[in-house]
């Protein structure tokens, strides 16, 4: 390209030209941000890295930002600026702080942007929780030194910087909110984020630090937030109401939502979808079966797909109310849904049904409901089989069908198990038996006999022993 082509495209020099392609090369992706990676960069925005193993981008050596950089005859803070921020996204931590040392000995000064990805990247550089506070304190002491103004997005970096600093973190947070606030530095959802964070983690107690989500949802209720900072967002808040089972505070967290557009904080569908499977799963652990179908009404489908495991939680909540009758219900939108092919939600759904016997019409709906069930394993879309059976669905299934007194249904289903290589319990034999002497069908009660006999099962000769007992048999059936 001519000079006169960089001018028509916008670009004023060669040098700026190299400086904006430096830009894109590492702030966008140090591999080039070309037309043809558009579809992998709809892929990473929107594939759910947390259910995937690790996937690392590395900033290596002598790639397209570093030759691009080598070009520039006087490299400014700018361009200085583009490649630290690219080096510390793309994981090259100690290669930042080098490049921010030939940075000072040009001699240049750095600014606020590169003060914010160097702060990020302190606990990265430093083992100790000590040692990496230090490096932050220093860093923000050369801000003052070179007179750069910290921003929303410095204070942000700190508290993030914080998460990884332990206890000392915790010490530390709200002395760097109360700075930030003399510095005329409001906080956004980001900074509440990272001061939650701080406090509250997975798997960890919450000895003496309960009352820090209620002050935090204080100070946050009733505002309207703007995005300020890509770690803004609500689905945080309500991630550390699920860690403490504070339904409360969910409640508050989801009434920010109509305040002014905080909608828009939710995020992209992915991350909508998130925030709304913590507040449905939340209201399943701690609220009564009538709150939760009010919001399960409510949410799903027009504004929330639940997954199989939240419907699992559903189901948890009947069951936990004891309100199994739903079950049929249930079972239709998890075909709607498009979860009638998750094996472990079918059979918890087979399980507490098959648990306790219910009055006739329950038991009649939950027969039909466990035929239906029973479709959906015989085989899939275009003959495929979906679903295997289990011995423990089988035996459900025909419990279900047995409570019911549906003995044919029941007995076809018996069948299946020598069909699919599954070996029935004592247990069930026994229950069947019984089904049959209620019944008086001698026949089904001789076969029963043969059919534990083709298993080698053990309880063979006490179930030869019941039929000699409770049924009158003619010498070929003796």
């Amino acid at each position: 390209k001519t000079s006169s082509e960089f001018v028509r495209f916008g670009y004023r020099t060669v040098s700026g030209f190299q400086v904006t392609l430096l830009e894109r090369f590492t702030i966008g992706a140090c591999y080039g941000s070309l037309p043809f990676l558009r579809p992998v960069k709809t892929f990473l925005q929107t594939y759910d890295f947390s259910r995937a193993p690790c996937l690392v981008f590395s900033f290596r050596e002598n790639n397209n930002a570093e030759r691009i950089f080598a070009l520039l005859s006087e490299p400014n803070t700018h361009s200085y600026s583009a490649l630290i921020r690219g080096m510390v996204k793309h994981g090259a931590y100690s290669k930042a702080f080098s490049t921010y040392t030939d940075l000072l000995n040009n001699p240049l000064k750095a600014d606020v942007n590169t003060f914010n990805a160097l702060i990020t990247a302190a606990p990265e550089v430093k083992e100790k929780y000590n040692e990496k506070w230090e490096l932050i304190l220093d860093l923000l002491k050369e801000m003052a030194e070179q007179k750069v103004k910290p921003n929303l997005l410095t204070l942000n970096a700190v508290l993030k910087a914080l998460r990884r600093c332990g206890t000392l973190g915790k010490s530390q947070a709200f002395p760097v909110i109360s700075e930030m606030k003399a510095l005329s530095i409001d906080p956004s959802l980001a900074s509440y984020n990272h001061l939650l964070g701080i406090f509250y983690k997975p798997g960890a107690p919450f000895l003496g630090q309960t009352d820090i989500l209620q002050e935090v949802m204080n100070e946050v209720s009733g505002k309207s937030f703007t995005p300020q900072d890509p770690d803004d967002g609500i689905c945080l808040l309500l991630q550390r109401c699920l860690l403490t089972k504070d339904i409360e505070q969910a409640y508050r967290v989801h009434e920010l939502l109509g305040v002014g557009e905080n909608w828009r904080l939710l995020g992209n569908d992915l991350q909508q979808n998130i925030y709304y499977a913590r507040f449905f799963s939340l209201l399943c652990m701690m609220e009564n079966i009538d709150v939760v179908l009010k919001w399960y009404r409510d949410l799903v489908p027009s504004v929330y797909y639940p997954s199989s495991n939240i419907m699992r939680d559903l189901l948890q909540a009947l069951d936990t109310d004891n309100r199994l009758d739903l079950i049929p219900q249930i079972w239709k939108d998890i075909k709607q849904l498009g979860h009638a092919n998750r094996q472990k939600l079918v059979e918890d759904l087979l399980t507490l049904m098959a648990r306790e016997k219910q009055n006739q019409e329950v038991q009649e709906s939950f027969a039909e409901c466990a035929l239906d069930i029973k479709k959906m394993y015989d085989t899939g879309d275009r003959g495929k089989v979906i679903m295997s059976w289990t011995a423990t669905s089988l035996s459900d299934l025909i419990s279900v069908l047995l409570a019911a007194q549906r003995r044919q249904d029941a007995w076809e289903v018996l069948k299946l198990f020598k069909t699919h290589n599954r070996v029935p319990s004592e247990e069930l034999l026994n229950k069947f038996l019984t089904c049959i002497t209620e019944s008086g069908e001698v026949n089904h009660a001789v076969e029963l006999v043969q059919i534990s006999a083709g298993f080698c099962l053990p309880e063979t000769p006490k179930l030869i022993q019941r039929v000699q007992q409770e049924f009158q048999l003619s010498e070929q059936q003796k």
